[in-house]
């Protein structure tokens, strides 16, 4: 009764898992459990269990009526142990010693990538392997997202076999949406692989960054912001400032991100300054993406004005450095005309011609001074008065 038991409850396993596998044994006997149960030519186990007339399949843990249990405990014995010497003697366990192993697989969006796999047995890498039947499932979903069956696929188109003899996958025009982890089943000629995985990881470019200020014209001395933007990456990056003698100003910085209906990312970075000073520009702003690597720079000179009370500032001091000079200037003239003057009238006068003075007759260069003119006439005057 308990060989029985346990050989209604083996049935049942290998029934459930060629249903999973679309029931390849019962649709094609050469495919699938069936042929990784025979191991080449030969009767299948469950060709075997479907075929006999007095043995049915039947669900685990379900109790054989007492009638079906006497007549057939010998020959269900028998046939029992006939199929199991079979299995072990032709390799039916070999799908416990089978198995895929696929590297993480990194694409781009919009981009091919391909999933690299391979077989291992017991013996290492077997290369005599041929697939029949592909069941791929993205974690959490329930139906297959992609099948191969009688050579023939359906599902996501996106998705390809290149090989039955290779389990490498390869997926074209990759999208976001395709990120995450994958179960990886197959059926061969050697045996069944339940529990493959692999896991695909997407990245996206993002564009040349744009840089601009606020306000547009900056004067200096007062507040203003400078920001940097990029956009169509994936995943999160992060962006740095640097001014033209490469000061790195990232954690003086704001980083705002955001997500597009496409899933990839807006990033957005902005400089705030309470005094701007024109002599730091120009700025660059440098896009790392999530590996550090850069993937874009952009540099930017502000238009900026000096500040109006600088430049007040600035006249009043030339003012008050052109006023002194002024004057200074002016007084040095007036000193330099008075020193002229003061020497031309210290200088002693020429005394006239005696033909003049006699004659009382003089020109405008012959002009005696006032003084002396007085002096001479008062003479003449009274010699006049003496001939009379």
């Amino acid at each position: 009764m308990i060989i029985m038991t346990s050989y209604i409850s083996l049935v049942h396993q290998y029934a459930q898992l060629d249903k999973q596998l679309g029931q390849v044994g019962h649709a094609d006997p050469g495919i699938g459990l069936g042929e990784g149960l025979r191991g080449g030519g030969g009767v299948t186990l469950l060709s075997l269990l479907t075929e006999s007339e007095s043995l049915q399949l039947i669900p685990a843990g379900a109790a054989l009526p007492e009638e079906l249990v006497t007549e057939n405990m010998a020959s269900a014995i028998l046939l029992f142990l006939a199929v199991a010497s079979s299995s072990l003697c032709s390799g039916a366990l070999t799908d416990r010693l089978l198995s895929v192993e696929c590297q993480p697989a990194a694409g781009v969006v919009g981009q091919s990538m391909k999933i690299s796999c391979l077989f291992r047995t017991s013996l290492g890498i077997d290369q005599d392997i041929i697939i029949n039947t592909v069941f791929v499932y993205k974690n959490g979903q329930k139906d297959p997202l992609f099948t191969i069956k009688n050579s023939g696929g359906s599902g996501d188109p996106r998705f390809r076999l290149p090989s039955v003899s290779d389990p490498s996958l390869e997926l074209t025009d990759t999208a976001l949406t395709d990120e995450g982890e994958y179960l990886y089943m197959l059926s061969t000629n050697r045996g069944i692989i339940k529990d493959g995985v692999f896991r695909i990881s997407v990245t996206a470019k993002y564009s040349q960054p744009t840089m601009k200020s606020w306000p547009e014209k900056i004067v200096e001395g007062q507040g203003a912001n400078l920001y940097c933007n990029v956009s169509g990456g994936y995943p999160a990056g992060v962006i740095h400032w640097f001014d033209q003698v490469d000061t790195d100003w990232t954690k003086s910085a704001t980083l705002t991100i955001k997500e597009g209906e496409d899933k990839l990312l807006q990033m957005s970075s902005k400089l705030s300054f309470t005094k701007f000073d024109l002599s730091w520009a120009p700025f660059r702003c440098v896009v790392l993406n999530s590996r550090n690597v850069q993937e874009g720079e952009s540099t930017f000179q502000p238009e900026g004005l000096r500040d109006a009370s600088v430049e007040d500032k600035d006249k009043q001091l030339s003012t008050n450095i052109v006023a002194p000079v002024v004057v200074i200037g002016s007084l040095l003239v007036g000193l330099l005309l008075v020193i002229l003057l003061r020497g031309r009238c210290g200088r002693p006068s020429r005394r006239p011609s005696t033909v003049p003075i006699l004659s009382g007759v003089y020109t405008s260069n012959d002009m005696p001074d006032v003084e002396e003119a007085v002096n001479l006439k008062q003479p003449f005057g009274e010699a006049t008065e003496v001939k009379t």
